[in-house]
């Protein structure tokens, strides 16, 4: 990703000088891909380093062993934030809640990276920000229910 995202940023800087504002569509051309660089840049060093780091094993344990349907892991984030901001939920650091409550706060806020009147591109960052925002909920309630599932077993035993 990283080498793509550099290699998208290389051919927006050239068609910019190339071009200019000469081409169909003025300067969207080389704004758009020099934005989609610089994201899939940022997105695949974040992913690098993420891997990098070493997850928490029971981390790993119950992405390996997802649990629960759409509708029961949307039940469950309530739960899930809740324990987390508590500190009751060892699957989830704090940090990432912290995380969850930004990207929501600059959802709902008008202000924006990239500014919503840019055809396309204005919306791009919102949908990118709604997007992981959804997809990080949805993933760690499955964690959160498969640890309740654990400690249950655990608890009957």
């Amino acid at each position: 990703m990283v080498v793509v995202g550099g290699l998208l940023l290389v051919a927006g800087a050239v068609v910019a000088i190339v071009l200019g504002g000469d081409a169909p569509g003025g300067w969207l051309l080389p704004v758009g891909l020099l934005a989609a660089g610089l994201g899939v840049l940022v997105a695949g060093a974040v992913a690098a380093v993420r891997r990098r780091v070493p997850l928490l094993a029971a981390v790993r344990a119950h992405r390996a062993t997802p649990v629960g349907g759409p509708l029961r892991r949307a039940r469950a984030v309530p739960g899930m934030l809740v324990a987390t901001a508590r500190g009751r939920n060892p699957v989830l650091p704090r940090y990432q809640l912290l995380l969850w409550l930004v990207a929501l706060a600059y959802l709902v806020s008008p202000i924006d990276f990239i500014p919503d009147f840019l055809p396309l591109l204005g919306i791009g960052d919102d949908i990118g920000v709604g997007a992981w925002l959804l997809t990080g909920l949805y993933a760690e309630s499955g964690n959160y229910l498969a640890a309740l599932e654990q400690r249950r077993e655990a608890d009957s035993e």
